[in-house]
């Protein structure tokens, strides 16, 4: 309704439903959006190093050719030097501490670059390649100390 003074009265219900609309909308983009990212990748969790765990999240993620860096930390230059059974308490102790400064060096790269996330395996569903940037998750080992547990 219009006043004398030239201004509208707006119903609290009409303001009510307008703003249940905008409400489904933003759900329902929303929910569209995962669904997309899911599909452009093809991943396990389990094969995360670092970052995004979850294939619908993902959104740059870096490729990590994690053997070849395993192999070029401290902790197994040591044991293979001293013969270290990774069975053994003390190889148990130094692979999670490569494992740990691996994932350390990933995250600085993956900062650096703008990466999301590092994976062991990962690949595009449309055939593109993920970025590998396993050089310069080595060039970052000996800058990194791994986390305490």
């Amino acid at each position: 309704m219009i006043r004398s003074q030239g201004t509208a009265r707006v119903s609290p219900l009409f303001l009510f439903a307008t703003a249940l609309v905008v409400v489904a909308l933003v759900a329902i983009q929303g929910a569209s959006q995962p669904a997309e990212a899911a599909a452009r990748y093809d991943a396990r969790a389990s094969n995360s190093i670092s970052g995004l765990t979850d294939v619908s999240q993902l959104s740059n993620p870096m490729a990590v050719r994690y053997d070849e860096v395993m192999a070029a930390t401290e902790e197994r230059v040591r044991m293979r030097k001293e013969k270290i059974d990774p069975t053994s308490p003390l190889g148990e102790i130094l692979e999670s501490a490569a494992h740990r400064r691996v994932s350390a060096a990933s995250r600085i790269v993956m900062r650096q670059s703008g990466h999301c996330s590092a994976w062991k395996k990962i690949r595009r569903k449309d055939g593109r390649t993920v970025p590998d940037k396993t050089a310069d998750v080595i060039a970052e080992l000996a800058s990194v100390t791994p986390d305490p547990e």
